[in-house]
């Protein structure tokens, strides 16, 4: 239910502070109730922004435009929760602390399932699609709670879901991806409070996407072409979505490979399988996982051509260490690779491994692994990611379970879903509102 606060008291400005806030009004989101819509006016021109303290997380939005109308979208409300929130504002008279507001949050329905965590070495929020009885992004919190959850109600899979770069809600894909690919896949974006939603047309769309600076979206996408015997050959290529709705194919598993000499070991997956995509911090380049041929390859963006891979019938690297198979998330950083190794160790082992990588020798060193006791095996998914303190965040697809993992390989943090639930690809940031 809606729940619309009027807080018609004006705030007390701090010391030396000439922006008082007025006319504090809070809405709190019919369709996403943990969501809420705070809008208020200062008695001068000044930014703004709002100080939360919500189930024992604490944290702070982005600052408005300076403006003497101001509108902040509150999200990572727990469910069912009392939040306690306060306006702070910056104005040329100085710093504003407004009277400290309070809200209740309501139920996030829909068959959510429970979570178990243990540890509380964890800062980060996790964007992660569920598969399951519900199947959608949900957002949990740093602590482990679902905190937003969006369901995908048509028959199709969701794979990957990413905050959207604009701060204004959040972008997944809904496609097939386990049988034959759907025609009629989307990428869909969704506002916070889930009161607008887009949907971006693009047929047969894979495992995952990523968004540029710009705002261009680029997916993989299933790509079928006539094989010497008349059959058609089930490949990939990378599509690019330009913010006008342009879709240009700047890429395709033909340019590097020919089927003929690089078959692939699965071919009822189809001749390629590329199933994850990253994009380089400058935006040059593409990373792809090609989990068909074991390899990771490296795509120039603006040739589409294919510099470099590591590992499995496409390596140009030569490697020092156990080399992986069917992987699926990676990251590449610095001179690492850090990947998710669905099927590199025996007896159904998955693990994570990482390479120093030699570009100019084409030579890649095993420098570290993790291989979790009691084993855990996700044949298919799997994802992972270092943050910025060196630990690193394993998200075990098919077993429904999430750790953090130190350097020397102690677990700080460990999150498990109920069973028949799995995980698609992670989005962790340390801040819900930064860049």
């Amino acid at each position: 239910m809606s729940m619309l606060l009027l807080l018609a008291l004006a705030c007390t400005a701090g010391k030396g502070s000439l922006a008082e806030c007025e006319d504090v009004q809070v809405q709190l989101s019919e369709v996403m109730p943990t969501v809420a819509t705070v809008t208020f006016r200062t008695s001068t021109e000044a930014t703004a922004r709002i100080a939360v303290e919500a189930g024992g997380l604490s944290f702070e939005t982005r600052s408005t435009p300076s403006s003497e109308d101001h509108q902040l979208v509150l999200r990572g409300l727990k469910p069912e929760s009392e939040v306690s929130f306060q306006i702070l504002t910056e104005s040329e008279g100085g710093s504003s602390e407004c009277e400290a507001q309070t809200l209740t949050t309501g139920y996030l329905d829909g068959g959510l399932p429970t979570t178990l965590v243990s540890g509380e070495g964890n800062d980060q929020w996790m964007m992660v699609p569920l598969i399951g009885a519900f199947t959608g992004p949900v957002l949990l919190s740093p602590d482990g709670v679902i905190t937003w959850a969006w369901p995908e109600e048509r028959p199709l899979d969701v794979y990957r879901a990413r905050h959207l770069r604009d701060g204004s809600g959040v972008i997944y894909n809904a496609a097939s991806v386990s049988g034959d690919p759907s025609a009629d896949s989307e990428l869909v974006k969704v506002s916070w409070d889930g009161t607008q939603v887009e949907t971006i047309s693009v047929p047969l769309l894979a495992h995952d996407f990523v968004e540029l600076v710009d705002g261009t979206l680029t997916a993989i996408v299933v790509e079928y072409r006539p094989g010497s015997d008349g059959v058609d050959i089930r490949g990939d290529k990378l599509v690019e979505i330009a913010p006008d709705g342009t879709q240009t194919t700047v890429w395709s598993a033909w340019d590097c490979f020919d089927p003929e000499i690089t078959p692939g070991d699965e071919p009822a997956l189809g001749w390629t399988f590329v199933n994850a995509l990253n994009v380089a911090d400058d935006e040059s380049a593409y990373y792809i996982s090609i989990r068909n041929f074991s390899s990771i390859v490296k795509i120039d963006r603006a040739s589409g051509a294919c510099e470099w891979a590591v590992g499995g019938e496409a390596g140009t690297f030569e490697i020092d260490g156990v080399s992986f198979k069917h992987e699926h998330q990676f990251k590449v950083f610095d001179d690492r690779l850090l990947v998710f190794d669905n099927a590199g160790l025996a007896n159904n082992k998955s693990r994570v491994v990482e390479y120093q990588l030699d570009v100019a020798a084409q030579t890649a060193t095993e420098v570290w692994r993790f291989e979790p006791d009691p084993p855990l095996n996700s044949f298919v998914l799997g994802d992972v990611d270092r943050l910025d303190d060196g630990d690193t965040l394993v998200t075990w697809s098919v077993a429904g379970q999430i750790d953090r993992v130190s350097p020397d390989l102690t677990r700080s943090f460990s999150l498990n879903t109920e069973l028949g639930y799995a995980f698609g690809f992670m989005t962790a940031r340390t801040s819900l509102y930064g860049e």
